[in-house]
Formats: C-alpha cells, sequence, structure tokens
C-alpha cells in the first residue's frame, strides 16, 4: 500500500518527528518503516527535513528501514538513491547538483548535475555533505563534518574535508 501526493510516495509505516517538506515537481519514493527526525536527538523544533525533487525527471528514491535524524536535506535535479538501512545523522545535506551555475552571466541557472548513490546500511554522521557524482558503498560509515565528492567502496569508513579512505572495516 501506499499513498501518492503530488508525485510522493509514502509506503507503510513511516514515523515522522519532524515537519517534512517536500518541494518541486519530480518524483520522491519512500521506502517501508522508513523514519524521519528524532526528538530526543535535539534541534527537532523549528527545523525540517526537506525533499526536493526539482524537476519533472527529477527522483529521490529512500529505501525501506532508513532513518534520517533532524534537519537534513536531499535536493535532487536527476537522482538519488539512499539504500534500505542506512542512518542519516543531523544537518545532512546530499545533492546531485550544483545549487548554481559559476559563469557570473548564468548564475540564476544550475550547474553541472550528476546523480548520488548511497549503499545498503550507510551510515551517515552529522553535519555530512555528499555532492553530485558520489557514490557510497553498503555498510560504510561516514565520519561528521566530511564533505563527499567521488566514489567510496562498500564496507570502509570514510571522513575529511574532501573525504578520504580513513580504514577497511
Amino acid at each position: 500500500m501506499a499513498i501518492l501526493y503530488k508525485r510522493v510516495i509514502f509506503k507503510t509505516k513511516i514515523s515522522v518527528q519532524q515537519i517534512i517538506l517536500c518541494r518541486g515537481v519530480g518524483k520522491v519514493e519512500i521506502g517501508e518503516n522508513c523514519s524521519f527526525g528524532y526528538v530526543l536527538g535535539g534541534f527537532h523544533k523549528g527545523g525540517s527535513i526537506e525533499l526536493q525533487a526539482r524537476y519533472q525527471d527529477s527522483i529521490i528514491k529512500i529505501g525501506n528501514n532508513v532513518s534520517t535524524n533532524n534537519n537534513v536535506m536531499i535536493c535532487s535535479a536527476n537522482y538519488i538513491e539512499i539504500g534500505e538501512k542506512t542512518l542519516i545523522g543531523q544537518y545532512v545535506t546530499i545533492m546531485d547538483h550544483e545549487a548554481h551555475n559559476i559563469d557570473p552571466a548564468r548564475r540564476q541557472e544550475i550547474g553541472e548535475i550528476g546523480k548520488v548513490i548511497i549503499g545498503k546500511n550507510a551510515w551517515l554522521g552529522n553535519n555530512v555533505t555528499i555532492l553530485k557524482n558520489s557514490e557510497i558503498g553498503d555498510n560504510t560509515i561516514v565520519a561528521n563534518g566530511a564533505v563527499v565528492s567521488g566514489k567510496f567502496p562498500a564496507n570502509v569508513i570514510i571522513g575529511g574535508v574532501p573525504a578520504k579512505l580513513i580504514k577497511s572495516l
């Protein structure tokens, strides 16, 4: 069973502890047993979780049993996929595009567009930023404050600005 509202598909058993803002005209698909926001995590009052599928063909696909903490932004101009059983910390930003063009004459236009794939059972710490064309393998841990740009294998810990391999699990 799913509920469709403005191209947003919520499967059954969704827990919402913080306001979710769904913006754009693309498609957002949320798997079963997902949770959004965490009261005991703090910072839940006055904040929101934003799921923005900007364009008609933009897709955000969130697998089953994904948990997000508070004040998360997922913004897609193309395709973002988050694998099942992934944990997402507070103040995480995931974007598959550059927010604006770097050419001053075209600054109002969106910049380069890519995609983001986050594997199953990943753990994104607080204040993580995932940039376009990033792939994070299954069972990978991303340390607090990391800025991820690029491809990382399964079963590793990554961290830093920019993110680098810290160790294999």
